[in-house]
């Protein structure tokens, strides 16, 4: 392993939002290090405490909120009641406690300004856009990429994130098979998995979530290069249709061939979240298709020499080279106006921000930083992507870069699963975008 100092992790951030169009030279950070310091205002105790919960979807890993939530109930006497929801039902479920009135003082959600849209944030959403102290650490590409008509709702808190192909070291090595240098290739070291006696890819297509990574990855590589920065605006305003896109379609199509092989596991449609990094930790499984919430997991069930040692990553690959990494910027901690406790929640933001808790945060979840002056340690898969990032080999998700979100995309690909229907999915895949923008109001869906 290998410390990240700060200004290579400033540039890595930098590199993997210019890769996407983003916007180095805006905001800059705000006078004031308050958040630098534990000189807080959450520092003391408090005269009468309270009780604040923090809803998180259960994809996400909690040892390090918890951590930071201990010092936090330590040195305030508030608690922090962490509430984990299914990942995969989170929007929606979020969306019901808000049409409800049922908030919770703190939230983590995706990132992206399209958060905005979907929670009514300039009616429903505390505003951070003038807050100096929040953003004295953060580095500046992080604030643009939060910035919507001058105004923020989130703050981003992690690191940046990483979608593609992880993969047991070992199987590879006993099947004499290496990372490959195009799609071909892929089939190819599966079908030689596969006859070593070893399943070539897991998925989990019964928690519904893991099966969209294969196509979030397989964008950046195959679709992105075809329609350019131009084709994903006209997409932003419905000039573009989805099936339109032949690139897209050939997702669908190389999956269903993945299916036809027989590279997947049996009872695929039984296939879990859980198993899947048991199946991959054990080495029954060879591949999966996933985000690197599934290190710290693999890491709780198979140890950090598990991580550093035997787990590998590398890119969806296109028809004719390796690809490029999927990155995202880390979620951000939301507060609702009509919260009970929002004020409290503002403060145990501020305090999560100071150079003490990134530093415990990253020492727990190591990634790559988005604070200033982060010391973190990367575990090799995080490594291969900095080096991606580096390379200018990476591209942000597109489902950050859209307003309109792929609705009903698990459940369309659980059909999938069972039908292999290319064209059904595919037009399906396209009017359930459209669907979703009509329904935001959205200039170009109306």
């Amino acid at each position: 392993m290998k410390t990240v100092s700060m200004v290579l992790a400033v540039s890595l951030a930098l590199l993997g939002l210019a890769g996407c169009g983003g916007n180095n030279n805006g905001g800059g950070a705000a006078g004031g290090n308050t958040a630098g310091s534990n000189s807080g205002a959450a520092e003391t105790k408090a005269k009468d405490p309270v009780t604040i919960s923090f809803v998180i979807p259960n994809t996400v890993d909690t040892a390090p909120f918890s951590q930071l939530f201990s010092e936090y109930e330590q040195q305030t006497g508030n608690k922090v009641e962490l509430q984990a929801l299914p990942g995969g039902e989170f929007d929606n479920m979020m969306k019901t406690r808000f049409s409800t009135g049922d908030f919770p003082d703190l939230f983590l959600m995706q990132p992206g300004t399209k958060q905005y849209v979907k929670l009514r944030a300039d009616e429903m959403l505390r505003e951070w856009s003038g807050d100096s102290d929040v953003w004295a650490r953060i580095i500046p590409s992080m604030k643009e990429a939060q910035t919507l008509d001058g105004k923020i709702y989130g703050v981003p808190y992690g690191a940046t994130g990483m979608y593609g192909v992880f993969y047991n070291k070992d199987v590879f090595a006993k099947a004499g098979v290496e990372p490959p240098k195009n799609y071909a290739g892929l089939i190819e070291i599966a079908q030689t998995i596969k006859a070593a006696g070893v399943t070539p890819f897991y998925e989990g297509v019964k928690d519904g979530w893991p099966a969209q990574i294969f196509y979030l990855t397989g964008w950046v590589s195959n679709v992105d290069p075809a329609i350019g920065d131009e084709g994903v605006a006209k997409l932003q305003n419905n000039a573009l249709k989805m099936n339109e896109i032949p690139q897209l379609k050939e997702l669908f199509v190389k999956q269903k061939e993945l299916i036809d092989l027989g590279l997947y596991q049996d009872n695929v449609l039984a296939g879990t979240y859980d198993e899947m990094q048991t199946m991959l930790g054990e080495g029954k499984a060879a591949m999966a298709f996933n985000l690197d919430g599934i290190i710290p997991q693999l890491e709780k069930k198979f140890g950090k020499e598990f991580v550093n040692d035997k787990l590998g990553f590398f890119p969806f690959p296109t028809d004719t080279d390796e690809g490029v990494a999927l990155v995202t910027p880390p979620n951000q901690l939301m507060i609702p106006v009509q919260a009970k406790h929002a004020d409290a929640a503002a403060e145990l933001v501020k305090f999560m921000l100071t150079q003490e808790m990134t530093d415990l945060y990253y020492k727990a979840a190591p990634g790559i930083p988005i604070f200033e002056n982060a010391a973190v340690e990367l575990v090799p898969v995080q490594q291969t992507v900095k080096e991606l990032i580096d390379a200018g080999k990476s591209r942000i998700n597109i489902q950050n870069r859209l307003t309109p979100v792929f609705a009903d995309f698990q459940k369309l690909l659980q059909i999938f699963f069972i039908n292999g229907d290319v064209d059904k999915a595919f037009n399906d895949f396209s009017a359930n975008y459209e669907k979703d923008g009509k329904s935001k109001l959205l200039e170009g869906f109306k």
